[in-house]
């Protein structure tokens, strides 16, 4: 069995390394992707703070998957505080939720054109046109397309205008009408790949135990945290080499390696199934369809004119917010002493499960085809990266 290293990974969020053991035609016997870059400290960094400096912080742990992590991190402090927001800015949290994931769902597809379309420019430019979609409905709930300052603990600061709404309105129909196109375009492709032999049939594919807690928003109570199990890297990895440079805890649930994201949302809430190699990719499209709807829904009940924001005292207490983020459940938890100040912080993203759905998937497909089935799990790296093993030594 021969040992092949993929370096730079190309195409993903941040900076991946894949380490392959081949046999016999190349085909993968055993995978491993790992982040391959430093840790940066976010929740070391968020100890000592005021709630003000919380959301500001963590929307900043990354640039595609920000407002998730700005819920979460909010609805952790909500459930401490045993604060809840008014039902507008609820909805309006909610819309600027889905924007972020029809903005991180139109960045999967941009990476992937190369690999199905070429330099297709018509093609490219439908996913630009998407980002911007998605951009401009963060932009509009939360005032900024990237890190939105409307996005606070007790709701949201401001409502929008009928404007806004009817903007946000436009924007997703819009969405929906391109994403729609580019979906049978997507499939047209698999299929005329599957027919022609130039691509396996199941390529890609796992049939593991599901995560989610809701098909938009997320929910607390749909998880159990004594269930969660997150592990340091040597406790998953049995290379010294990869453990020494692999910056990211790996999280199972219920023991399992357990698969989160857009193919356990659309499977677990909508029935969806694909015969298509590389289906996840499919889930992705048909996961932004359905985010765009519900925002269609929400503008529906949205009161442009009513409250959105509560209050709450400071009180000493622990907290859990979990949100569905562009790539699955997004978990935050945090303690309170009694002034507000934030004792302890710790993060569990979707990305510290799907690492092993990814090492899962590789098995048995061709080793020309590891990048691109990496590519299509969308894994955030930066979100992942934020574990290190420190060793006391005497001086």
């Amino acid at each position: 069995m021969s040992t092949i290293s993929i370096y730079p990974m190309t195409r993903i969020e941040a900076d991946g390394k894949i380490v392959l053991w081949l046999g016999e035609d190349d085909i993968i016997e055993k995978a491993h992707f790992y982040p391959f870059m430093p840790v940066r400290g976010f929740e070391r960094m968020l100890v000592g703070k005021s709630l003000q400096f919380l959301p500001v912080a963590a929307m900043r742990i990354c640039g595609v998957c920000h407002v998730t992590h700005g819920i979460a991190a909010i609805e952790a402090a909500e459930h401490a505080l045993h604060l809840e927001p008014p039902r507008d800015g609820a909805l309006l949290r909610e819309i600027a939720g889905l924007g972020n994931r029809l903005q991180s769902h139109a960045m999967h597809m941009l990476f992937l054109l190369n690999d199905f379309f070429g330099e297709n420019r018509e093609i490219m430019k439908m996913v630009f046109k998407m980002l911007e979609l998605g951009s401009e409905i963060v932009k509009i709930s939360g005032h900024t397309p990237i890190h939105p300052s409307n996005v606070c603990v007790g709701g949201m600061l401001k409502n929008i205008s009928d404007k806004g709404k009817t903007e946000i309105e436009k924007c997703a129909k819009d969405y929906i009408s391109i994403i729609t196109e580019f979906e049978s375009l997507l499939k047209e492709k698999l299929e005329s790949l599957l027919n022609e032999n130039r691509i396996p049939e199941s390529l890609g594919n796992v049939d593991l135990p599901l995560l989610t807690t809701g098909p938009y928003y997320g929910d607390r109570e749909k998880i159990e945290l004594l269930d969660l199990n997150v592990v340091p890297p040597d406790k998953y990895y049995d290379s010294p080499d990869i453990v020494e440079e692999c910056g990211s805890a790996i999280a199972y649930y219920r023991n399992s390696i357990t698969e989160t994201g857009p193919t356990a949302r659309m499977k677990t809430y909508f029935n969806f199934h694909s015969k298509l190699p590389l289906s996840v990719n499919i889930a992705y499209i048909e996961d932004a369809i359905k985010g765009c709807e519900r925002i269609l829904e929400i503008c529906e009940e949205l009161n442009v004119r009513g409250k959105t924001r509560n209050f709450a005292q400071p009180e000493a207490g622990k907290g859990i917010g979990v949100h569905e983020a562009p790539r699955g459940t997004n978990i935050h938890v945090l303690s309170l002493r009694k002034d507000g100040i934030i004792t302890d912080y710790r993060i569990i993203v979707p990305t510290m499960f799907n690492i092993p759905v990814i090492d899962t998937a590789l098995i048995g497909a061709p080793a020309s085809f590891a990048e691109i089935i990496v590519r299509s799990y969308d894994p955030c790296l930066s979100c992942a990266t934020h574990s290190i093993k420190l060793e006391k030594r005497r001086l």
